[in-house]
């Protein structure tokens, strides 16, 4: 008899649990069917700008290993292509977009590039791991999670970019650049513009006194910079290593110039280097690296050196 009592009291549990457990799969179904019918196919910018195949997060949003800081022409936007529950983990599957300049068209997807550059064949893939923390995750804490992964509706992505990029992306967000003016498609993906930054953006543009040295325009602060002419006489460049290539660039076979706006200081070392006409496939941060390690014999004016500001153009080419 006590036997019998025994196996009894292991029976009830049981059915319990099973009950239980198909309570938890049904909630994790439909968890994972609001999520598809919200993110599939859906293009995002991750905030890190993390490049590799492999991606992990904590619960906080917080990147582990896996990944590095990359650049967001080529490591920033990804289309979602599943995302599905497995446990306490949310678990993202997803192709990166890389962004490339078609000239005058500005800056948009490669697969919507219209130039004559060769675009990548095989699309790259990123697999994305979120510790989720809890087993019963609901509808608004999965989309919590992935606001800390992913830019929304209320961020700014020029405050995410290298400081090298923000002039240029601040300028073709709203219209007033051509060579970085981005395409509808990514002007669509949530936090690449902001109603502020719309706002500002025309104010900007609607004033008189906006002063014009390419999409340099920061340099106004700089008083004592001068312009070749008129007397200055231009820097000499005495070390000049040319940038690598970027590796989906490379694969990609995509090649090109790009233009660079920087302030040659009185010691002949380069400051303040902007990104007037960019590239895009990793190239430009790739220019701005080189370019940064240049030394020049400065600029003269009545034989006394002085910072002026200058434009660089870099090829990328592969033969």
């Amino acid at each position: 008899m006590p036997v019998m009592m025994h196996v009894t009291w292991l029976h009830r549990p049981a059915a319990g649990l099973v009950l239980l457990l198909s309570c938890t799969v049904a909630f994790a179904s439909k968890i994972e069917q609001d999520l598809r019918s919200q993110y599939r196919g859906k293009v995002l910018v991750e905030r890190s700008f993390l490049s590799g195949e492999h991606l992990t997060y904590d619960p906080a949003g917080t990147p582990g290993g896996g990944g590095r800081t990359g650049d967001w022409t080529t490591d920033g936007f990804v289309q979602i292509k599943d995302i599905h529950l497995s446990g306490k983990h949310l678990k993202i599957k997803a192709s990166r977009l890389m962004v490339v300049s078609d000239g005058r068209n500005g800056l948009q997807f490669a697969r919507e590039s219209a130039s004559k550059n060769k675009t990548p064949r095989k699309v790259a893939v990123v697999e994305i791991d979120a510790a989720t923390g809890s087993d019963a995750l609901s509808d608004e804490a999965a989309n919590r999670l992935l606001s800390k992964i992913f830019l929304n509706s209320q961020d700014s992505f020029s405050d995410t970019v290298p400081l090298y990029w923000k002039s240029c992306i601040d300028e073709g967000v709203a219209g007033k650049n051509e060579h970085c003016r981005f395409s509808a498609e990514m002007l669509a993906v949530p936090g690449v513009t902001t109603p502020s930054q719309a706002s500002a953006a025309g104010k900007e543009a609607r004033s008189p006194d906006r002063p014009q040295i390419g999409s340099n325009a920061t340099l106004k602060a700089a008083t004592s910079v001068s312009r070749v002419g008129n007397g200055v006489s231009p820097p000499r460049a005495v070390y000049q290593p040319e940038p690598g290539f970027s590796e989906p660039a490379r694969k990609a076979k995509y090649q090109g110039t790009l233009t660079l706006t920087l302030v040659v200081d009185k010691d002949g070392l380069p400051q303040q280097i902007r990104i007037t006409n960019p590239l895009g496939a990793g190239l430009d941060a790739k220019a701005v690296e080189a370019v940064s390690t240049w030394k020049f014999r400065p600029a003269e004016k009545d034989g006394q050196p002085v910072a002026v500001v200058i434009a660089v153009e870099v090829d990328f080419h592969l033969y």
